[in-house]
């Protein structure tokens, strides 16, 4: 028997029934396959989300009219057509300084600069001290005994050392983002299967081999489970920190809004977050998700 032949028969056999009546023997028709059924999962999936937002906005919109709530929660159409004149630049009902785009971009500024200095001391520390037991005597006490104060009680503080600034905006956001990404990656770095260690060591793996080709490939998953809350609570603290020791920002915006009751203007402040928030959890954690299982193969569940 060839080798061609062998291969084909292992690919039938790899074939689901319903396919292999129809006549798919090939590798080909095999992946034609693959690629279909997993083209009719995205399709699913982008349906059944369109329908929860579409059953979440109906009844946002039936209790904003049943309840005659107009004024302090706007009917959905009132929120969209105040987003498009938000992002079109209609400035006959501008109350908030520079234009939004300005406020976006500031928030964007001090969100991913937080996030990325909290990402570059907690995803290194954690890989040590999962993996080193001593330092993690020393240091996981410490770290512990900050974890339980709350991100927004640091703003007070951070007021007090850095003013009203940027800098204590982009301090509580970090103070907010450290510790999901320390304790994801602590805890994916220290409950490494120990055969895996091993097998390195007998491939003949030591230190920086054995960390890169090893340790963190095995601790990917937990990494970008931790940065993406992280990322998830810079954005809920950006707005927070903007709103109480900033003059510019989504979160000043949100904050003039509720001084001048213009309670449209707070929701699309709010919608304008959710988008900025998803898009680069979508550009960032995704992508880095993406391009690092398929480079090291690690299967995520």
């Amino acid at each position: 028997m060839t080798t061609e032949s062998t291969t084909n028969l292992q690919v039938r056999a790899a074939i689901p029934r319903t396919v292999a009546i129809k006549g798919s023997r090939t590798t080909e028709d095999f992946l034609a396959y693959e690629r279909a059924k997993k083209r009719k999962a995205a399709i699913r999936r982008v349906f059944r989300g369109a329908v929860g937002i579409c059953g979440l906005l109906v009844l946002w919109h039936i209790m904003s009219v049943a309840y005659d709530l107009q004024l302090i929660l706007p009917t959905p159409f009132a929120v969209l057509r105040r987003v498009f004149g938000m992002l079109t630049l209609d400035t006959s009902r501008w109350l908030y300084g520079p234009n939004v785009y300005v406020h976006l971009a500031l928030s964007f500024q001090r969100a991913m600069i937080g996030f990325g200095l909290a990402a570059a001391l907690a995803i290194p520390l954690g890989l040590l001290i999962g993996r080193i037991p001593t330092l993690r005597e020393y240091l996981a006490p410490v770290i512990t005994a900050f974890y339980p104060v709350p991100g927004i009680a640091w703003i007070p503080l951070a007021i007090l050392w850095f003013g009203l600034s940027d800098k204590a905006v982009i301090f509580v956001v970090f103070m907010t983002a450290f510790f999901p990404l320390y304790f994801s990656t602590e805890a994916g770095a220290r409950q490494i299967n120990p055969l895996l260690i091993d097998a390195g060591r007998c491939f003949g793996a030591q230190r920086l081999k054995l960390f890169y080709h090893v340790v963190l490939p095995a601790t990917v998953p937990y990494i970008t489970t931790g940065m993406r809350i992280g990322l998830g609570g810079a954005w809920r603290m950006i707005v927070a920190g903007e709103m109480l020791a900033s003059a510019e920002g989504i979160g000043y915006m949100l904050m003039e809004a509720r001084f001048n009751f213009r309670a449209v203007d707070l929701m699309t402040a709010m919608i304008l977050i959710s988008i900025i928030g998803y898009l680069t959890e979508l550009l960032i954690v995704r992508l880095i998700e993406k391009r690092t299982t398929e480079k090291w193969e690690v299967k995520t569940s």
